[in-house]
């Protein structure tokens, strides 16, 4: 019986319209035409097919016959960097496309325009350009000779066409999924070799050779089938429609029973299944696929099997579903990994089980996938339900729920202070809790004189072990960066006042930001006579080496502003600012003094960095300033968080680099009206020189949101790629044969792992330590900067230095969406694995480090080392403003 979600999906569906694509081709070379099918139609007014991005949606010609819609597609609206969707729908609704269920290839490739596409139906129709690095050739490349061995693949090309200086990849593609192949090249004799298979899954593979930037299908010049043996498949190459592609099979293990007991620590599995007694040896992987984490285990041999005993910690922790494999390896050391072959799920003796692990209840099962082999285990974790209610008078009302699954546990309303992570508990006794919390208590657990309190639900075990805690959400957020719910104050026992203001993240997790007004600081009594003549500038509340010290120097310099910067005392930008007149200690007297009175602020960040209270209405009359955001870099690739709609007192001059950046994005995708954003420029570009008189490269990539611990950190994608890239040995002898260094300068969060990965002295790769230089100066002391999506590649461009992007993740970065098109912002060239980045950097460093044919003109629009000037008169102009409807 359908459970009522799945009912109302399944009636949402009947009531949407279908569409049927049955076929598509190439026109002249110029365009992709699809045919769809409208034989359930009655009527077909208001028909329309638009082409999107994501970004921008383009209105696409269309002819019907009848029942017949044929769709055109022009290649010159396709971007090559993002997925192109045509979408077909009515005045009422969308349609859903799906393929004709006679077409047995369920994606088209399409070679046009020098492009290979790949198109493919689901709801809509997806276009994607599978190698925009290249162009291609609809050239077949032919394979004179064919060499096979484990592992190994080896094919000399007839009339390649290479020379010494040529770069070679190849790449293996299946349903529009494409993979870079590890291969070695001879080049004198046009012979490459395939080193690795083990990333390619089961399925047929069309062959894809690039040479330079053509890229080209393989062709065999015989018919004659070879075979291959992988470690994880049994391969064959062989020709299917003209094409030559390699064909993968799993190995399969026949199993005639499967049996788990659960034991104190640990899971025995035993299986029912033919192995050889004594030819191989076996061993038993459980593998984590989406964390990239193995654990193998030794089995014990049975009459008819084996039996393996595998601990909790494997199976229950990282991500939810782990696979199972049995490894066999011969006498020669070949190892071959066996997938457990499930003729149905009867053989499963029992499929479904309870576990106490870490003092929690977890549920796992074993299941047979689709391709029959036995499946993965899903391990259910357990819930804690959890709630804040309401908030009245600081009693903090909520609940919790779902503890049965936790076992001999206590449970707390836990308040943590985000620098120090000092924490305060209070002890939960039932689900329903009412927890007032005084300002005396939070005093103590607040390390900073500025501070951010999270909430948070932590669960103990009987030796007093934190075993979970959970962030917990606002029932009733309401989310602005300059908004609070409730609010107390509290004088200490040295008369400094403690201000303690209840809010939510963009997430509704309930947090407490906390300020103090030392007892040294009288206020003023009157702080709405703000005095337009003194300007608050400010970054983080550590640093002095963007756009504010840039605005900040310029402004002392140039004007009878009386202008100040404010930073903490201990920061190390601080410390290397030579001259500190009207530098100020971030929370000192002068400072709330300067505050207090200042008429303009201006920050790089929120104003929460550069004022020592917090930045909402009714505070010391924040609402009576202007408010200026200078940026930290320019806007087009991932969205901020610095929308209109985020404030209740937003930014009053919003400061821009381009006519693109203030309408495409402020003001379209931001909701900023139009005299509030200032197309200026950047105040740290003015400090840029033109001049390029180093060799060195910066590699300078930027934070994934998507990591939140050092443990995520240390298994992810993002540290994995980098470690890889600063150990490959490749790019080690081509910085040591053209004496250059790669100068790697990691984002703050990742600094300490980083720093351990450089091998010191020996290598020229050299690690870069935080505050040691400003980020300014780092880019212009170097030839050739690599980074993934940081907007740091703007200033580097500006100075005519060329920059290479890593996207090796661009997908994921650019879930949430991209403000605008990726050709319009990433100025340069993209790497989208290891193998290519290592090649650009060597042509990069054998082109003399020439920069790349770019038009920048659409991202900055001014280059004359005036934007201080420009920032300044469009501050006076709000200042003006203001005065006259006074």
């Amino acid at each position: 019986m359908l459970n009522i979600k799945k009912l109302i999906k399944k009636c949402k569906s009947y009531l949407v319209k279908r569409a049927v694509v049955v076929q598509s081709r190439v026109v002249a070379d110029t365009s992709i035409e699809v045919d769809v099918s409208l034989k359930h139609f009655i009527s077909y007014a208001g028909i329309s097919a638009v082409l999107t991005n994501g970004m921008e949606t383009i209105e696409l010609p269309y002819r019907r016959v009848k029942k017949k819609l044929t769709i055109s597609i022009p290649i010159n609206h396709l971007s090559d960097d993002v997925n192109n969707y045509v979408v077909l729908s009515n005045t009422k609704q969308k349609f859903w496309l799906k393929l004709d269920e006679h077409i047995k290839e369920k994606v088209f490739y399409h070679a046009v325009g020098n492009k290979l596409f790949r198109l493919s139906i689901n709801k809509k129709v997806l276009v994607k350009n599978l190698l925009p690095d290249f162009r291609f050739s609809n050239e077949l490349k032919i394979i004179k000779k064919l060499y096979t061995s484990y592992n190994n693949l080896t094919a000399v090309l007839e009339n390649a066409g290479l020379n010494l200086g040529s770069h070679v990849k190849m790449f293996a593609l299946k349903h529009g999924d494409m993979k870079p192949l590890e291969i070695e090249v001879n080049k004198k004799t046009s012979t490459f070799e395939v080193l690795d298979f083990n990333h390619l899954s089961q399925g047929d593979w069309r062959l894809i050779i690039a040479i330079d930037d053509i890229a080209y299908f393989l062709q065999s010049k015989t018919n004659e089938e070879s075979s291959l043996l992988t470690t994880n498949h049994q391969g064959t190459l062989q020709h299917i429609n003209k094409s030559f592609y390699l064909s993968l099979d799993n190995y399969y293990l026949g199993t005639e029973a499967v049996d788990l007991d659960i034991k104190e620590s640990s899971i025995q599995l035993e299986v029912a299944a033919d192995i050889q007694p004594d030819k191989y040896q076996y061993t038993f992987l459980v593998q984590d696929t989406k964390l990239d984490k193995e654990s193998v285990h030794p089995i014990e041999r049975t009459n008819n099997g084996f039996k393996v005993e595998i601990l909790y910690e494997n199976i229950l922790e990282g991500s939810t579903i782990k696979r199972f494999f049995l490894l066999r390896k011969d006498k020669e050391g070949k190892l071959f990994k066996y997938q457990f072959f499930i003729e149905t799920v009867k053989i499963f003796k029992r499929r479904s089980f309870k576990v106490i692990y870490n003092s929690q209840e977890y549920v796992f099962r074993i299941y047979r996938r689709k391709d029959k082999s036995m499946g993965s285990i899903i391990v259910h974790r357990p819930k804690l339900r959890r709630l804040i209610k309401s908030v009245k008078d600081f009693n903090f009302s909520g609940s919790i729920g779902n503890l049965h699954v936790f076992k001999d546990c206590t449970f707390y309303l836990a308040v943590e202070d985000r620098n120090t992570f000092d924490m305060i508990e209070f002890p939960l006794k039932e689900e329903n809790f009412d927890i007032p919390i005084s300002a005396k208590d939070l005093i103590k657990v607040k390390g900073k004189e500025k501070s951010i309190l999270d909430f948070f639900i932590t669960v103990k075990d009987v030796e007093g072990n934190t075993i979970r805690k959970d962030k917990i959400k606002y029932e009733l957020a309401d989310y602005r960066k300059d908004n609070f719910y409730e609010s107390i104050k509290e004088k200490d026992t040295e008369g400094n006042m403690h201000y303690f203001l209840v809010t939510t993240t963009p997430f509704a997790n309930l947090k407490i930001e906390t300020f103090t007004i030392p007892n040294d600081v009288d206020m003023l009594s009157n702080t709405a006579e703000k005095d337009p003549a003194i300007w608050l500038i400010g970054e983080r509340y550590n640093t002095a080496q963007d756009n504010g010290i840039a605005l900040f120097r310029w402004l002392r310099k140039n004007t009878s502003v009386d202008a100040y910067y404010v930073i903490e005392e201990d920061a190390e930008d601080y410390r290397m600012l030579e001259d500190k007149e009207h530098v100020l200690h971030f929370g000192s007297k002068e400072h709330f003094e300067i505050a207090s009175r200042a008429k303009v602020l201006l920050g790089t960040h929120d104003l929460e960095n550069l004022l020592p209270y917090k930045p909402a209405q009714g505070f010391f009359n924040y609402e009576d300033t202007i408010k200026v955001f200078l940026q930290h870099g320019v806007l087009g690739r991932k969205p901020v968080e610095y929308d209109r709609k985020n404030y209740e007192l937003p930014f009053d001059l919003f400061i821009v680099s381009s006519d693109p950046e203030k309408y495409d994005v402020v003001m379209n995708k931001m909701g900023y009206n139009e005299e509030e954003v200032a197309v200026t420029g950047l105040a740290r570009f003015d400090n840029l020189p033109k001049e390029n008189n180093s060799r060195d490269i910066l590699l300078m990539p930027t934070w994934r949101d998507w990591i939140h611990t050092d443990e995520q950190f240390l298994k992810s994608q993002y540290y994995n790629y980098y470690n890889n890239l600063i150990n490959n040995e490749r790019l080690q002898e081509i910085l040591e044969e053209y004496n250059v260094n790669l100068n790697f300068y990691p984002h703050y969060r990742a600094q300490d792992f980083f720093a351990q990965d450089i091998n010191g002295e020996s290598s020229r790769t050299k690690f870069i330590r935080l505050g040691s230089k400003t980020v300014q100066q780092l880019l212009i002391d170097h030839a050739l900067l690599i980074t993934d999506f940081s907007s740091v590649s703007f200033d580097f461009t500006l100075m005519n230095k060329p920059v290479i992007y890593y996207h090796f993740d661009v997908n994921r970065f650019f879930k949430r969406g991209i403000l605008r098109p990726v050709e319009e912002t990433f100025l340069g060239k993209i790497a989208r694995n290891e193998a290519d980045l290592v090649d650009m950097i060597e042509e990069s460093i054998e082109n003399h480090f020439k920069n790349f044919d770019i038009d920048v003109d659409s991202i900055i629009k001014y280059q004359d080392h005036h934007n201080c000037q420009r920032i300044y008169q469009a501050v006076l102009s709000k200042l003006n403003k203001e005065n006259e409807r006074i």
